[in-house]
C-alpha cells in the first residue's frame, strides 16, 4: 500500500464501545526492519457518544522522512532506488475503551512525496507501486553514446516489486526483445530504455509473477532536433524522478538585481567627476530560460500538468523553479498542432552567495 503525503492520508479508526482512539506511526529508510519504538503517537478522544469516528491525518509527518538532494542516473543496470527518496511506514491502531489501549491492527506502507488529483478522491493509491504514468514517451538522442554523458539517458521508472517481476524491453523497429527479472520485494529504478535499443526505441512492460503485463509505456527517441534539447528532470505526481526534453527554440535571461545609496563625495568643490553620486552594491544575477515544446499532441497536458505542480525540478543538470504559473491546456479538437512555452528560473544566484 502506499501514501502520496502531498495529499492528505486519513487514519480512520471507529469502534464500537470507544471512547477514544490512538496510532503510533513508525517511519524508517533504507530496507532495515521498523525502529523499536514509534517516531510519532496521536490520541484522540470521541467527538461525542453518538459520533465516535476519530480520524488522523499522517501526511505531514511522512514528508519529513523524504528528500531529494540526490538523483540516479542508471545507463546499464537495474539500480536499487535511493532510500532517502521514499520512507517505510508502520501504522497501529488502537481503540481506547474502559480507560485501556486495544491494538486492532497493524499496516505496512511506502511513503512516497506525490499527490492525488481531487477527482481521484480520498487516500489515492496505485493498485501497482510503479510510480510513472503509461504512455507514449519521447526522449532525446543524438546518435552518441548513452555511457558518456548523464543528460543523453532516457531515464527511468521506480517499480516496488513483489516475486519475480520483470521487466520486458522490444525494439521499436527490430522487434527483438530483453527480459530482466527484477530483485523479489524491493523498489527499483528500471531503465526505460534498454541501451541497446537507444537508437531505435523500445516498449517497457513490468510483468507480475505469472507474466501479466501491470504496466506500458513506449519510448521513442528524437533525433530530428534543430535546437539544443533542454533536458528536464523534475519530481512527478507519484513523488519519483522523471525526464523529459524541451526540443525547440530556447532563450536565455539574465536579471541583474542590486540596491543603490547616495554617495557622499570626498569634496564638494573640485570634487572628483569619476566618483558620481550613487554608488551600487550587493549587484547579483539571476538567469532564467525559456523553453518550448515543439508540437505535441494532447495527451502532453498531463505531463505539463505534473511538470507545473512539481516542487522539484532540474534543468539541464541544475536546479530551478517554474515562473510560468498558468497555461491553457489545448485540445486537439481546438489545434491540430500545439506547442507550450514555459518560462524557468534556475534556483541560485549567478554570484556564489552561498554562507
Amino acid at each position: 500500500m502506499s501514501i502520496f503525503a502531498r495529499s492528505p492520508h486519513i487514519i480512520t479508526i471507529a469502534e464500537t464501545g470507544q471512547t477514544g482512539s490512538k496510532i503510533e506511526l513508525f517511519l524508517w529508510n533504507g530496507t532495515g526492519s521498523a525502529p523499536a519504538d514509534p517516531q510519532y503517537t496521536l490520541s484522540k478522544l470521541i467527538p461525542a457518544t453518538n459520533n465516535l469516528k476519530t480520524e488522523y491525518n499522517v501526511s505531514p509527518y511522512v514528508r519529513e522522512y523524504i528528500t531529494f538532494n540526490t538523483r540516479q542516473q542508471p545507463y546499464n543496470g537495474f539500480a536499487a532506488s535511493q532510500t532517502t527518496q521514499y520512507v517505510n511506514v508502520k501504522v497501529k491502531r488502537y481503540k481506547l475503551a474502559s480507560g485501556t489501549y486495544t491494538l486492532l491492527d497493524t499496516t505496512d506502507y511506502k511513503g512516497y512525496d506525490g499527490f492525488g488529483y481531487y477527482e481521484e478522491g480520498f487516500n489515492p493509491s496505485l493498485s501497482y507501486d510503479i510510480l510513472h504514468d503509461q504512455g507514449t514517451f519521447n526522449y532525446y538522442y543524438d546518435g552518441l553514446s548513452a555511457s558518456v554523458f548523464a543528460d543523453r539517458r532516457g531515464g527511468f521508472i521506480m517499480v516496488k516489486t513483489a516475486t519475480s517481476y520483470k521487466a520486458k524491453y522490444t525494439n521499436l523497429v527490430s522487434g527483438a526483445t530483453f527480459t530482466q527479472t527484477l530483485t523479489n520485494n524491493a523498489l527499483i529504478d528500471v531503465l526505460r530504455v534498454y541501451p541497446s535499443y537507444y537508437s531505435r526505441g523500445n516498449t517497457l512492460e513490468i510483468l507480475d509473477d505469472i507474466d501479466s503485463v501491470i504496466w506500458t509505456g513506449n519510448f521513442k527517441p528524437n533525433e530530428n532536433c534543430k535546437y539544443d534539447a533542454v533536458l528536464c528532470d523534475f519530481v512527478n505526481k507519484y513523488g519519483c524522478w522523471q525526464r523529459t526534453w524541451f526540443y525547440a527554440a530556447s532563450n536565455n535571461t539574465l536579471n541583474v538585481e542590486s540596491q543603490e545609496y547616495n554617495l557622499m563625495q570626498t569634496a564638494t568643490s573640485g570634487y572628483n567627476l569619476i566618483e558620481g553620486q550613487r554608488q551600487v552594491f550587493n549587484n547579483n544575477g539571476k538567469k532564467s530560460i525559456k523553453v518550448n515544446t515543439d508540437w505535441v499532441d494532447e495527451s502532453y497536458n498531463e505531463l505539463l500538468r505534473q511538470i507545473m505542480l512539481s516542487e522539484k525540478i532540474i534543468i539541464n543538470n541544475y536546479p530551478a523553479k517554474l515562473n510560468s504559473k498558468s497555461t491553457e491546456l489545448f485540445k486537439s479538437i481546438n489545434t491540430k498542432m500545439i506547442n507550450y512555452t514555459l518560462e524557468f528560473e534556475f534556483a541560485f544566484d549567478v554570484i556564489n552567495s552561498v554562507v
